[in-house]
């Protein structure tokens, strides 16, 4: 098993790899994200989060697959509220200047590598580098996106219908998820999966 300073190392790059794709990277950011981030090997259905909880960190996905969930107390069934691939960021707060936990639990639901930087230190080093003020903007961008992106889909009344949008509009997800998570995700049964992935073929 690899030394987990090695791993902390290997996320960075994996994370720096994709911020140098909106920004000029420089040996100074990998050095910022060692020195103020910590390192989680997340398992599958391994927690990041447990609601109600009062930390406030930005959780980066390097590598792997993680989930905002919560249990649906109407329906007594586990919901995925969103989701966040590669180059991606959940939250433990409803925003970064806030102070509301955010709802559910976050979980891992792919082995992920996770790099969790402390809001004390975004908000530092985002007045001091602009760098940094935009990653945080795309990850803000990435999540915004998804979130409208599941709204439009919770109007379709139609679980068919739902599927069917969600086929065409989110294919990232549609190919990386299981039928069960887009299940969880899109708050259908599997059999309608089953049966609208029988209409398109």
């Amino acid at each position: 098993m690899k030394n987990a300073t090695i791993l902390h190392q290997q996320a960075i790059e994996l994370l720096l790899k994709h911020w140098s794709k909106y920004a000029k990277i420089k040996k100074s950011h990998f050095n910022w994200l060692l020195n103020n981030s910590t390192y989680h090997r997340l398992s599958t259905r391994g927690v990041l989060y447990e609601a109600g909880s009062r930390d406030k960190f930005v959780f980066i996905v390097c590598d792997g697959l993680i989930a905002r969930i919560y249990e649906d107390e109407e329906s007594e069934k586990t919901k995925i509220f969103s989701v966040a691939l590669p180059g991606m960021a959940l939250m433990t707060t409803e925003h970064l200047y806030s102070d509301s936990p955010s709802q559910g639990h976050i979980v891992g639901i792919r082995p992920s590598h996770i790099l969790a930087l402390p809001y004390a230190t975004v908000h530092k080093h985002k007045k001091k580098d602009a760098k940094v003020e935009t990653l945080v903007d795309v990850l803000n961008s990435k999540k915004k996106k998804q979130l409208v992106q599941l709204r439009r889909l919770s109007l379709i009344l139609n679980p068919s219908e739902r599927y069917l949008s969600f086929y065409t509009h989110m294919p990232i997800l549609r190919a990386i998820l299981s039928q069960r998570e887009i299940a969880m995700l899109l708050s259908i049964s599997r059999s309608t999966i089953q049966r609208a992935n029988r209409r398109i073929l």
